[in-house]
């Protein structure tokens, strides 16, 4: 009987799986601090860590709900580390939003859904919040954070973590990054894996309600790998 061909899918996806094992833990001081060389030059960025995305409504993931209390660590360890920019993007939609003809509607203005959840509402921090509002899962499109950022050169280095692995914190780590290559500005953007997630829609589910499958974890790993190939660095945690 003659071997079997190889299945290059197959052998990929066993390479993204030690892939992502063997990210590197990074540490404030040494792996951020030190190459920024001032607290002042870091920024800190969450991407929707909003009720609608791990408490309540269509959109809520119990994965983005058990990964909030690493997110609110982040925060606390980064402003013991005396980092003072932390930046939220946050859906805040319209009712009619056009967005909802591609996804369920969630985060409507005025609802609880668009709230902060309280894991990040009941920081001590929250008067260091800079929040911008989105009305799409683009970070930067109908938003004022591009002349936010060119009103803060000092920024060079940015973590970024939040709800929506492949969406919301994948388009604000690669915006950031583009940002920092069409201004020639050597710096770098991190994502700690252990601190996004995204949602989990089993083919199951999928097939019962009649849209795509989403397999959470196939596709926080395959964002995270793609990141990486941009030049953003993936790490497991920053601690």
């Amino acid at each position: 009987m003659p071997p079997s061909e190889p299945n290059p899918a197959s052998e990929f996806l066993q390479y993204l799986n030690r892939w992502h094992e063997s990210l590197p833990l990074y540490r404030w001081h040494e792996h951020i601090l030190r190459e920024a060389e001032s607290a002042e030059a870091v920024a800190v960025f969450a991407v929707d860590p909003l009720n609608a995305f791990a408490h309540e409504g269509s959109m809520a993931s119990i994965r983005n709900r058990d990964m909030l209390p690493r997110l609110r660590r982040l925060l606390l360890t980064a402003h013991e580390w005396n980092v003072q920019n932390f930046v939220l993007l946050v859906d805040s939609h319209s009712d009619e939003a056009e967005e909802f003809r591609h996804f369920p509607a969630h985060a409507v203005r005025g609802t609880s859904e668009a709230r902060l959840a309280p894991e990040i509402e009941t920081l001590p921090l929250r008067d260091h919040f800079t929040v911008f509002v989105k009305n799409s899962f683009h970070p930067a499109n109908g938003t004022s954070l591009e002349p936010w950022l060119m009103d803060n050169p000092q920024l060079t280095h940015f973590i970024v973590a939040g709800c929506g692995t492949d969406l919301g914190v994948y388009l604000l780590a690669t915006y950031l990054h583009t940002h920092l290559l069409a201004h020639n500005t050597r710096g770098r953007v991190i994502v700690p894996a252990d601190c996004a997630d995204t949602y989990d829609i089993n083919l199951e589910l999928a097939t019962e309600l009649g849209i795509l499958p989403h397999p959470a974890e196939m596709w926080h790993r395959i964002a995270l790998y793609h990141l990486a190939i941009h030049g953003v660095t993936v790490v497991k945690d920053i601690r």
